[in-house]
């Protein structure tokens, strides 16, 4: 029987890996909003770019890892950027959240930069708002929280097996 480790060194299985665990974050994610109401921020919805492109990259390496190895590992590489980036997003989030620096101006309600009261009116009453500096869903960790987490933990086992990967091949 094959260690674990030594399934995940072949690039086919760390890319179908990486694409399982975007498609699986997006789902808890909408599940969240759309099945428990949990509305996210504008920071919430930012976190969720790096998880599709993991999706469509690791598939995308998955498909070319038998006929364009190269291809295949270009786009494990972008699944790196794409879970750092990830990992950045979330950082500050969680920063913001614990009041450690500003969101951005759309956290919270900004308004628009308008002078017509019209136009002020509309958006208040056709736009939730959602505060980034309070948490949507908590499970001992707000769901931000996890996904730093998450994302420090991808980081590194995706940076090991594709080292390790490398040196095998």
């Amino acid at each position: 029987m094959k260690n674990l480790l030594d399934i995940f060194t072949d690039r086919r299985n760390l890319a179908l890996l990486l694409a399982a665990t975007g498609a699986g974050v997006l789902a808890v994610v909408y599940t969240a909003q759309y099945g428990f109401g949990c509305e996210p921020c504008i920071l919430c919805r930012y976190q969720r770019g790096p998880y599709y492109a993991l999706l469509i990259l690791g598939l995308l390496s998955a498909a070319t890892s038998r006929t364009w190895p190269k291809a295949s590992f270009g786009f494990l590489l972008l699944c790196g950027a794409a879970i750092l980036t990830g990992l950045g997003l979330s950082g500050y989030h969680v920063g913001v959240e614990e009041r450690w620096w500003m969101g951005p101006k759309a956290c919270g309600g900004a308004l628009p930069d308008s002078d017509d009261i019209e136009v002020l009116r509309q958006y208040l009453l056709n736009r939730p708002i959602v505060d980034c500096t309070v948490p949507m869903c908590k499970i001992g960790l707000s769901m931000t929280g996890w996904n730093f987490l998450l994302s420090l933990g991808l980081a590194g086992f995706t940076g090991f097996m594709l080292l390790r990967g490398r040196k095998r091949t």
